[in-house]
């Protein structure tokens, strides 16, 4: 019979007990039965209780080798940690001067980039001040020579009048000549 078969052989007879005289939560049981128990119990516990001892001595060596990995473990941690610290400050240098040198890139870009919009700013104001001319420029040309057109055409259209009245001059004066034939003078 194993333990806990013993176990609940003596919480039978604890259950099958009968009160005692005066009460107080006292029974009366069978004690020999209780101490058969008993010897079968501790017959029966030894090889259990060896192994219990074995696994609490491999728990302890488990965790001693635990503690010591885990020193290691801190140990090794620590002078990473110091070694990442010095790089973490060399690191930290490195960033601060590339910060340094992009917050001057940037400020040089950015004059640059100022300097080009004032520049295009002034090419065009150029540009549209030369188109203005050029406009004003051709007008007064176009109107120059339309007014010279305009001139050229009135004295045409003029000469054209006289030349017409004096065509019909003529030809009035034509129709009150007479013209002899030369054949008929003979």
């Amino acid at each position: 019979m194993n333990y806990e078969e013993i176990i609940e052989k003596i919480e039978d007879i604890l259950e099958e007990g009968k009160p005692s005289f005066g009460g107080g939560g006292k029974i009366k049981i069978d004690g020999d039965a209780i101490h058969e128990c008993l010897k079968e119990l501790s017959s029966s516990i030894p090889t259990e209780i060896i192994q219990a001892r074995k696994i609490v001595a491999e728990r302890r060596e488990i965790l001693q080798a635990a503690q010591e990995t885990a020193s290691k473990i801190v140990s090794d941690a620590q002078a990473k940690a110091e070694e990442m610290t010095q790089e973490h400050e060399i690191t930290k240098a490195a960033k601060d001067t590339a910060f340094k040198l992009l917050s001057e890139a940037k400020e040089e870009a950015d004059g640059i980039v100022a300097d080009a919009n004032t520049q295009a700013q002034e090419r065009e104001n150029s540009a549209k001040r030369w188109a203005y001319e050029m406009r004003t420029t051709a007008s007064e040309f176009a109107k120059n020579i339309l007014g010279e057109c305009n001139n050229y055409l009135t004295a045409d259209i003029e000469h054209y009048t006289k030349s017409q009245e004096n065509v019909r001059l003529a030809l009035s004066r034509l129709q009150n000549v007479s013209i002899k034939n030369p054949s008929d003078e003979e």
